[in-house]
């Protein structure tokens, strides 16, 4: 093998790139997450405080990646700093229970005054592995219903909803078990759920896919898969890692449907690593290990005192007046976004603090105009997702809005310059 070649292929010119003795850059592709690329080396983060960062290059950002939607108060938030710090002072995993547990649970539940018990995980991914297992479990059933482009996470099962492009090295027999159907197809849902109903354990629904084109879920579908899994004895679980921002409880409840499993991440840890699954006592009580035939469920770091007291004070300062400010400024840009770049064949997509400019009718932007749009955005001194979702933050004030709007329409026309040219 031509080792010059792949570390040309893989680094593309990073200068950050570090190499091993045997010739190869330490990370594959020279980059940590595959959602980090952007078809060319990206800058890297030297700081962060409220809703700016620093990076590498010398550029002052504004804030609108949130590291994908997860830092609500933006960049070391002096609250959260300090819940972690004590907590880190006190040890910072332990393995026995620590109380930080209850004041997260807490605080989540208060929210979700539907739902009863909590377990937490490391991540979103986990916590929808988790539901997926306690479905199977509850209903002795394999199957699992989800809709095309939704993000579950990077389970075997999850990785079915992104369609063909993730199924490489997903067993067979795992593809098998999962029914994908286009966003807001009621008929389909209906039609596959009915054809054969006792082959699934579960509905999982994301309000909001972001991968899907930001189209949010109909309340006909919502209701649909309520009714459904109700007359069959079919666990519905909505996805709420990235929604459950968008209400003061929750996504799901602005839709007036209660799931039996939800799961949750992202903002709920402070800007640590965090996944949570919620349920009713009826459905989480095969995780308790005292009930004969429980579900074992572990993870070293799950519950780490460190992540429960920074996602507790993050919930604490999450107030329904913040999420409904944050959400109003969220419709703002949108509303503004949309009537700038209209003209030029965009449209604005998303709801609450969350939004995403795409192509007018275009449900799943292509990479390449995801990744000019990205760049076009970083020289205009703003940080969004590669795939362009813009997220808010508490600390932003209207004025901070207002430039950031400004500053993501000029580079949306510009984009759409490039590929009309």
């Amino acid at each position: 093998m031509n080792t010059s070649a792949v570390n040309e292929s893989s680094t593309q010119h990073d200068p950050n790139a570090r190499f091993g003795a045997r010739g190869y850059p330490l990370l594959p592709g020279a980059i940590g997450r595959s959602t980090f690329y952007t078809g060319t080396p990206m800058p890297y983060a030297v700081r962060g405080q409220g809703c700016l960062v620093w990076d590498d290059r010398g550029r002052e950002l504004i804030d609108a990646n949130n590291n994908f939607t997860t830092l609500i108060h933006g960049n070391a938030h002096p609250a959260l700093v300090e819940a972690g710090q004590r907590a880190l002072a006190d040890g910072a995993c332990f393995g026995i229970p620590n109380e930080h547990e209850w004041e997260l649970a807490e605080a989540l539940l208060s929210r979700l005054p539907a739902l009863d018990q909590v377990r937490f995980t490391n991540s979103g991914t986990e916590a929808v592995m988790s539901a997926f297992r306690v479905a199977r479990a509850i209903t002795g059933r394999d199957g699992l219903v989800m809709a095309l482009g939704g993000y579950h996470g990077t389970s075997e099962p999850a990785l079915c909803a992104g369609g063909q492009a993730y199924l490489r090295g997903v067993p067979i027999g795992v593809i098998d078990d999962v029914t994908t159907l286009p966003v807001n197809d009621v008929e389909g849902l209906r039609a596959s759920v009915e054809r054969d109903p006792t082959k699934y354990a579960a509905i999982i629904i994301d309000l909001l896919p972001n991968r899907a084109g930001m189209i949010p879920v109909n309340l006909e579908f919502v209701r649909e898969a309520r009714r459904l899994a109700t007359a069959y004895g079919i666990v519905l679980i909505i996805d709420e890692v990235i929604s459950l921002r968008l209400g003061p409880h929750g996504y799901a409840a602005e839709y007036g449907v209660t799931p039996d499993l939800l799961t949750a991440g992202k903002i709920i840890g402070g800007g640590l690593p965090i996944g949570a699954i919620l349920g009713t006592e009826e459905f989480m009580r095969c995780l308790d290990p005292a009930q004969p035939g429980s579900l074992p469920h572990s993870g070293t770091f799950s519950g780490n005192p460190v992540s429960m007291a920074a996602g507790a004070a993050a919930l604490k300062l999450f107030t329904p007046d913040e999420v409904a400010r944050l959400n109003e400024l969220g419709a703002h840009a949108r509303q503004t976004v949309a009537d700038r770049i209209e003209p030029y064949g965009w449209e604005v997509r998303g709801a609450g603090s969350l939004l995403r400019p795409a192509p007018q009718g275009v449900a799943q932007v292509d990479a390449t105009t995801q990744r000019k749009l990205w760049w076009q955005c970083y020289e205009r001194d703003l940080l969004l997702a590669p795939g362009n979702l813009t997220s808010l933050s508490t600390p932003m004030t209207s004025l901070v809005v207002d430039d950031l709007v400004e500053r993501l329409a000029d580079a949306v026309i510009a984009t759409a310059a490039t590929i009309h040219a």
